[in-house]
Parts: C-alpha cells; structure tokens; sequence
C-alpha cells in the first residue's frame, strides 16, 4: 500500500507540469485555427470578386463582339442574328419587314481627298445622322466599308420608301466638315413569302445598286423605277 500510495503524488506532480503545455497548444492551435478561418474568408470573398470580374468582362467582350469598333453601330455579326429573328417574328405573326441598304456615294474621294482619319469621321458622322432620324424599333447596322443596314419592323414597301427618303434628305443637308457635303444611296427590299436572310439582303443589294447606276444621292426599291432622286 505505501508503494501504491507514493505513485499518486508523482502521477499528479507529473500531469500538473504537462498542463501548461497542454493548454499553449490548444491556445495556440485554437490561433492558428481562427487565422485558417479567417483566411478562408478572405480568400472566398476575393475568389467573388474575381468571379464578378470575370463575368462582367464576358459579358464585356460578348457586348463588344457585336458592335462596330468605329461607329458603335451592330455589326455585321449582329445584324445577322437580328436580321433571323425578324424575319422569323415577321413570319409568326404576318406582319411587314423592309431591310433598307445604305451607301456613302464617292466615299473613295473622302478617303483620298481628306485622309481614312477624316473618313473614318465621316462614317462616324454619317452612322450619326441616320440613328437619330430612325425609329426605336428599327436596327441600324454597320455592313462593312461604307456600307449600313437598317431592319424596319412593321414597314410595308411604300412606308420604307418613305422611311429611306427621309434619311436621305437628312444626310444631304447634314454638315459634315472638312469631309464637304455628302450623299447616300439606298436600296429598300421588303420580305417576301418564303424569303430567307439572303434572299432579301440580295433583293436589297439588287436596289441599291439600280440607285448608284442611274445617278447615286436616290432611293431604289425592288418594284420597277426608282424614288426620291436629288
């Protein structure tokens, strides 16, 4: 029994001077793991706000993908989209679409006379002049070179001839600067039963060149002849 008795002060000597030690290091454990937390906290909130990032620059470069770097008109790509959902809501519900083609008559001259800055101007002006005067339903694309489209919802042939008119005075008696006066042509096409993106945009180049062949600065539409000539 002595011998047994002698063992339970040691063992309590022995395990009072472990405590100390035992408590540092679940404090210090304790530490390092509120730091691991905190840190984990940190790093979710800067991956969101990497995340966000990304997301707002694809959303950035999705955007820019269909806008005309000079003009900020749509571009070709988009225009394209647009132009097949159009005909396919035109179709749905039996209502009129005219695609009008624009062209910047003698813009070579521009180019030589003034320098592609001056030109580059220019379209910008001339992108300008005809997205105020156009309607907020329609679309007004840039095509390429000098070159625009504009889809109009809704507009039968004569209403578009009408439309296309109107711009093309508004382009003639615009103030474009050191670029001088300028003009446009236009060809107007409207949709037909059965007609796919290319058919009308053929229809519509078809028109536009009958209105650079027979004097420029007028309005060609695919029924015979030719309005608006200045």
């Amino acid at each position: 029994m002595p011998a047994m008795l002698s063992l339970v002060p040691n063992d309590r000597r022995r395990l009072a001077d472990e405590l100390p030690s035992t408590a540092a290091e679940a404090a210090s454990l304790a530490d390092r793991l509120e730091e691991a937390t905190r840190q984990l906290a940190l790093t979710r909130t800067l991956l969101a706000e990497k995340q966000r990032e990304c997301a707002e620059l694809a959303c950035a470069l999705a955007h820019d993908a269909h806008l005309d770097a000079l003009t900020g008109l749509f571009n070709r790509r988009k225009f394209n989209e647009l132009c097949a959902a159009e005909i396919a809501r035109s179709v749905r519900y039996a209502t009129p679409l005219a695609l009008i083609m624009v062209d910047i008559d003698h813009f070579k001259r521009v180019n030589d006379e003034h320098g592609h800055l001056m030109g580059d101007r220019a379209l910008v002006d001339v992108a300008r002049v005809l997205s105020e005067r156009m309607r907020a339903t329609d679309a007004l694309c840039r095509w390429g070179g000098e070159e625009f489209m504009i889809l109009a919802p809704h507009l039968d042939l004569g209403c578009a001839v009408q439309m296309a008119e109107k711009l093309r005075l508004a382009i003639a008696h615009a103030d474009f600067g050191p670029a001088g006066a300028l003009s446009c042509s236009f060809g107007v096409a409207t949709l037909k039963e059965s007609d796919r993106a290319i058919d009308l945009v053929l229809r519509a180049d078809t028109c536009l060149y009958r209105a650079k062949r027979t004097g420029r600065n007028c309005v060609a539409t695919q029924a015979e002849g030719h309005a608006g000539c200045g």
